[in-house]
């Protein structure tokens, strides 16, 4: 077996699926491993306590499972202790069987097991964060109590209530996590595009069966990209050395889709709440 094994996630934004992703290769990775020591170098993320808390209360402790909420990692602890963990825009995660002696310069954190091997965050912008809670509150407090359902679990009547008076963008509203968990740029493109709907109409004017239709997309979508690994906009490997896939089926979010590829017309990018957003104004119609 080689000296050292890896796992990149480098994603622009990762979503839900690539978060996904992250959690089915850490559980087979880390879990029921037993954490012997933190090493933290960069203690910006590591949020509301100090760094020396969390090297304290994580030492020893064993990781029984890992889980997301929307893009949330959670990994859930011995003595009913939870961390969080956000990747933000760059954070991801390298497992390493034999640590090696040079330290990345953007190390964040390293996780030391009970059989020597390592679990290292790194994240480039430090946007990424970890949180401490417990078995009991892990969901009845922020961040995880602000989330709204993922799209497989939405209400669709009860979420049409909530947005119907709404004059945002539909866009904006998609990407809001208290709305709709997991739902990022790329996916909520690719969801307006399927359901023929301008990223730019407002959340009011649309009916009942046209959201029924975004979230019905979206999930779809986003199960797929899943089972392709996620988006890689940038490389990256996975643990088992397949990398995401899923930009080859993107269908309208990618400056390489010059023209739409159900009518051919040029495709636009515009900014909606300052997110590059891709358009077809031919197929995705302003409601």
């Amino acid at each position: 077996m080689s000296n050292v094994i890896r796992k990149y996630y480098n994603f622009t934004m990762p979503e839900l699926p690539e978060v996904r992703v992250v959690v089915k290769a850490l559980n087979n990775t880390i879990l029921n491993k037993k954490i012997t020591n933190l090493i933290i170098y960069k203690p910006k993320i590591f949020k509301e306590f100090s760094p020396q808390y969390f090297i304290s209360i994580l030492r020893d402790k064993k990781i029984e499972k890992i889980d997301n909420i929307g893009k949330h990692i959670i990994f859930f602890l011995s003595e009913k202790l939870v961390l969080l963990s956000h990747l933000r825009m760059e954070g991801k995660y390298r497992y390493y069987l034999n640590p090696p002696k040079e330290i990345d310069k953007h190390l964040v954190a390293r996780f030391v097991f009970s059989d020597n091997s390592e679990l290292h965050f790194l994240d480039k912008r430090l946007f990424g964060t970890y949180m401490l809670r417990n078995l009991e509150n892990y969901n009845k407090i922020p961040p995880i109590s602000l989330l709204g359902p993922e799209p497989k679990d939405i209400d669709i009547e009860a979420l049409f209530k909530k947005i119907k008076n709404s004059k945002m963008p539909i866009k904006t509203k998609l990407l809001d996590q208290s709305f709709v968990a997991g739902i990022g740029n790329i996916y909520a493109d690719e969801a307006l595009f399927a359901s023929k709907i301008h990223p730019l109409s407002k959340a009011s004017d649309l009916s009942l069966e046209q959201l029924k239709d975004i979230i019905k997309n979206a999930n779809e979508i986003m199960e797929k990209s899943y089972e392709l690994g996620g988006t890689t906009l940038f490389s990256y490997e996975s643990l088992n050395k397949q990398e995401g896939k899923y930009q080859d089926f993107l269908n309208i979010h990618s400056d390489s889709i010059k023209k739409c590829k159900v009518c051919g017309q040029k495709t636009l990018k515009l900014k909606v709440n300052q997110r590059g957003t891709y358009v077809c104004p031919n197929c995705q119609k302003v409601y």
